[in-house]
C-alpha cells in the first residue's frame, strides 16, 4: 500500500510554499519546498516522483490579484499559478481548491481587522504547533503546511 501523502500549495505572491505532509505510526513528516528555490521542471519532476510513489492527492489555496497590484505583477502571479495547477494535472495529481477564510475557518482562525501581517502569522503558526507540535516550520511556511493539513483532514 502506499503511503497516503496531502500536498498543500500556498502559491503566495513572492514566497510561496508547497508542503508535503504525511502521518505514519513514528508521527509526522512535514517537508517544505520554496517556489523560489525551484524551477518549474524540478517541482514538475518532485510532483511526478511523488505520484508514482504515493497516493497524493493536493488541495491548493485560491488566488486571485489583490488591490494595489500592478498588472505586471498580477500577470506573473497567475502565470506561476498556471504552472503550478499544469505540472499538478501533468502528475496525475487530483487537486482541491480552497479559499483562505474556509481552510482557517477549518481551524477556528479569522484574521482581526487592525491585526498585522507579522502578528497573524505568528498566530497561525501557533495553530499549527498546537495541532503538530514537531512541526519545525518557519511563519512563511506555516500556510502551506496548515492547507496540507486541511487536505488530510477532510480528504474524502
Amino acid at each position: 500500500m502506499k503511503p497516503q501523502i496531502s500536498l498543500g500549495i500556498d502559491p503566495g505572491s513572492s514566497s510561496g510554499n508547497y508542503a508535503m505532509l504525511h502521518h505514519s505510526a513514528e508521527g509526522w513528516e512535514i517537508q517544505v519546498t520554496s517556489f523560489k528555490n525551484v524551477t518549474l521542471a524540478e517541482f514538475f519532476q518532485d510532483l511526478k516522483d511523488l505520484a508514482e510513489e504515493c497516493d497524493v492527492e493536493c488541495v491548493s489555496e485560491v488566488v486571485h490579484g489583490f488591490p494595489g497590484m500592478s498588472t505586471v505583477a498580477v500577470s506573473s502571479f497567475m502565470r506561476n499559478m498556471g504552472h503550478i495547477e499544469m505540472a499538478l494535472a501533468a502528475a496525475g495529481i487530483p487537486t482541491r481548491y480552497v479559499t483562505p477564510q474556509t481552510w482557517m475557518k477549518y481551524f477556528g482562525v479569522k484574521k482581526e481587522k487592525d491585526e498585522s501581517k507579522t502578528v497573524w502569522k505568528k498566530r497561525l503558526r501557533e495553530v499549527l504547533q498546537q495541532r503538530i507540535p514537531e512541526a519545525d516550520v518557519t511563519v512563511e511556511q506555516t500556510d502551506a503546511v496548515l492547507i496540507a493539513l486541511y487536505g488530510k483532514l477532510t480528504r474524502q
